[in-house]
């Protein structure tokens, strides 16, 4: 898999190795309105599936996106891809949002490992289209607009870094005791910004 989304699929399951089947389902302070941490992580993986649709629709038609960007999916790859920065209070899209008993109830390992395998699923297309289509744009994010293969992956590191932030904040009120910190060292962002290319207009 890709660096840029290596580490942050690694990150995530790191902290949810410990966990067991039963506390991944237990909402946050007992609000049901908020999500599990299994939750957290089916919302990572059908984004990676609606991804994957997208791609594979390009990779059919055997041609690149031609619509061009708007002014505000501009203004919003500015402030995402190039900045780091996710708006607050955007409610996941319908496709993305989990729901109730769509999966089996899964330990922190399990869902590790599921993220692991839809993350990898998602990187080989990304890598066929890069093949295929060079640096052009490939598909168009609901929001964002259309993209190349890197600004794909860097919207999915730093959407996985974005949830990682809640999963931490899940865990700490659904654990019975208090989760040992895990240390994390570096900037991801600054880490992005090395291994991908800046924003091009």
């Amino acid at each position: 898999m890709h660096l840029v989304l290596d580490r942050v699929v690694s990150e995530i399951a790191n902290e949810l190795s410990d966990l067991d089947t039963e506390t991944a389902q237990l909402y946050p302070g007992a609000l049901t309105y908020k999500w599990t941490a299994q939750q957290v992580i089916e919302h990572l993986v059908l984004s990676y599936r609606m991804t994957n649709d997208a791609l594979q629709t390009r990779l059919v038609k055997g041609r690149v996106v031609r619509k061009k960007r708007t002014l505000l999916q501009w203004s919003l790859q500015l402030m995402i891809l190039s900045c780091g920065e996710f708006p607050e209070g955007v409610p996941a899209l319908e496709e993305t949002t989990p729901e109730p008993e769509k999966f089996a109830a899964m330990s922190g390992r399990q869902l590790g490992k599921f993220l692991r395998e839809e993350a990898e699923a998602m990187n080989t297309l990304l890598d066929r289209c890069r093949r295929k289509f060079g640096m052009e744009r490939v598909a168009i994010h609901p929001w964002l607009g259309p993209l190349r293969v890197d600004q794909w992956r860097r919207f999915h590191s730093l959407h996985g870094s974005h949830h990682l932030n809640q999963l931490r904040s899940v865990l700490a009120q659904v654990s019975p005791e208090p989760l040992p910190v895990k240390h994390t060292t570096g900037s991801f962002v600054k880490e992005l910004q090395m291994n991908e290319p800046l924003l091009k207009s």
